[in-house]
């Protein structure tokens, strides 16, 4: 009995600062910060449904930060409106992100049948446009995107098109161009036509999709060989004009800068490139998680751990097919249990709620 009465104390000489450290974890702060970086999917396309009880709850207790909207989400424009509407008026410390992959050609989510104008490719805005004329259509766009209540798109891809027949970016016509040089332009216009309607905007997909032979939603995709440097052009430009608000990691794996973890779970992407290299201090939130490239590879305590080790600040669960509506709990309980573990730093937590929170600050006097 005197030797298991002990037995705390011995520990403690042997481990004093984790067992402190463990002891002295702010718990509810922890979770305030974790809440803001998580972006999710989510089931309704009305907020007054059985789909949507548990993410009132969840937003209401600052459980989630952000909300990324497909096409089951999107009946009408009235109907989208009033989503957002009802969504904003949820008591939150900070606005949620709202946000879609509108970039106009094929990857789009307001639509004509449900109301809204369409807008061409990247492909063709690149090829067919001058850059004025792709400030008004992209003015257009993010206008619309304001009107319908979003604040964040998920878009400009500066992927530089390296290999015209791969699946996720040239078949689709989602880059400006061959020319990193002109992605780079194009891609400016894009963001600043967004600024100026009040929508944030976000670079994709870092460190470069548009050499890959295969498609991150479905497969591993290996760019060892493929990718090339002149694809980290327009993302060191970008960032080096101060223009960027967020910028995406993609499900990437270059082996000669990381054997085990694609861009969006490295920390060698994203601490040693995107922010040392690169210069680049905002906001990064990783390609949707659920991914085949991704589920099929980790675990999701490995996925969050190493997510959040990377240095990635948002982390995006958004596959409509397979929404967890437990997925806050599961993923404030991994965070801490890393922190407690020595796994995940506590200051890690922080700088990420940091950026977040500055970022949206700026939606708070965005123009009406």
């Amino acid at each position: 009995m005197f030797i298991i009465r002990l037995l705390p104390l011995f520990l403690l000489l042997l481990h004093p600062g984790r067992l402190l450290y463990a002891d002295s974890l702010d718990v509810e702060q922890l979770n305030r910060e974790i809440g803001q970086m998580l972006m999710v999917g989510v089931r309704g396309a009305q907020l007054q449904s059985d789909k949507m009880d548990q993410v009132i709850a969840q937003v209401s207790a600052g459980e989630i930060g952000g909300i990324i909207f497909f096409k089951h989400n999107i009946r009408n424009r009235e109907q989208l409106q009033q989503l957002v509407e009802d969504l904003n008026n949820l008591p939150s410390e900070y606005p949620l992100f709202l946000a879609a992959d509108e970039e106009g050609g094929k990857v789009r989510r307001l639509r004509q049948k449900q109301g809204f104008k369409e807008f061409p490719s990247a492909a063709y805005v690149g090829k067919k446009l001058s850059p004025l004329e792709a400030f008004d259509i992209y003015k257009e766009l993010a206008t619309q995107m304001r009107d319908a209540g979003l604040n964040l798109n998920l878009g400009p891809v500066v992927d530089v098109n390296v290999n015209g027949n791969s699946p996720a970016v040239g078949k689709l016509n989602r880059s400006f161009s061959t020319d990193p040089e002109k992605v780079y332009l194009y891609s400016k216009t894009f963001i600043r036509a967004h600024h100026e309607a009040g929508v944030l905007t976000t670079l994709k997909h870092f460190p470069g999709h548009g050499s890959s032979k295969h498609d991150t939603h479905n497969e591993l995709t290996d760019i060892t060989q493929s990718w090339i440097p002149t694809e980290q052009i327009p993302f060191q430009r970008l960032i080096d004009s101060d223009l960027v608000d967020m910028v995406m990691a993609g499900h990437l794996f270059d082996r000669e800068l990381d054997e085990a973890y694609p861009a969006s779970l490295s920390q060698a992407h994203i601490q040693g490139t995107l922010r040392s290299k690169l210069g680049f201090d905002g906001v990064v939130v990783t390609d949707d998680l659920q991914m085949g490239a991704i589920i099929k590879r980790y675990t999701l305590e490995d996925i969050i751990i190493a997510a959040v080790n990377s240095g990635s600040d948002i982390l995006q669960f958004s596959d409509p097919l397979n929404l967890d509506d437990d997925l806050p709990l599961k993923m404030r309980s991994a965070i801490i249990q890393a922190i407690r573990d020595g796994k995940i730093s506590e200051e890690r937590i922080h700088e990420s709620y940091q950026r977040i929170v500055s970022l949206k600050r700026k939606l708070m006097h965005r123009p009406d």
